[in-house]
């Protein structure tokens, strides 16, 4: 995994940060890997607001951690190197959708750390209107309290690393 100390130093200090080729994932996490996850271990699939055409509504499976060892050696990782006390509430989620879509713009309550499984995803950071294009590997660290949507350009799947508490160091 890599992070440089640019990197470190500006998620530190609360900015936006991308990470081309942050990982390798050796996983193809494709509908056929996320509907075998949620049938292995009879996850809860969640349907997000918005038009209810299911087909192209965007998906969310929530607690990943718990039951693939890659997520949960994400999340230590990222709260070794940040520092985030434990709150019940950090986790990691994968949301995905099976055709292009457009997510609403929205402002997180958790440091979310958004890492590329499949497909192509931009997102927007509506206050400076900076696009960045995450795919298989890449990593972007949007900061709690940021507005920003996601934008897929393909069916997609996106790891989402959130810490609620703050970082100490």
């Amino acid at each position: 995994m890599l992070l440089n100390n640019k990197n470190i130093k500006n998620i530190k200090n609360k900015k936006t940060t991308y990470v081309k080729n942050f990982t390798f994932i050796t996983e193809t996490y494709d509908f056929n890997k996320i509907s075998n996850l949620a049938d292995t271990f009879s996850l809860d699939v969640f349907l997000l607001p918005g038009p209810a055409r299911h087909f192209d509504s965007r998906w969310q499976l929530a607690d990943i951690h718990k039951f693939d060892n890659q997520f949960f050696i994400l999340i230590d990782l990222f709260r070794k190197i940040f520092q985030y006390p434990p709150d019940i509430r950090d986790g990691v989620d994968i949301f995905f959708s099976f055709v292009t879509n457009t997510g609403g713009s929205h402002i997180d309550e958790e440091d979310v750390f958004l890492i590329g499984l499949y497909g192509k995803t931009i997102f927007r950071i509506t206050e400076t209107n900076e696009d960045y294009c995450l795919e298989k590997g890449d990593l972007l660290h949007i900061p709690k309290g940021i507005r920003h949507r996601a934008i897929s350009l393909t069916p997609r799947s996106i790891a989402s690393v959130g810490f609620f508490g703050e970082k100490t160091k």
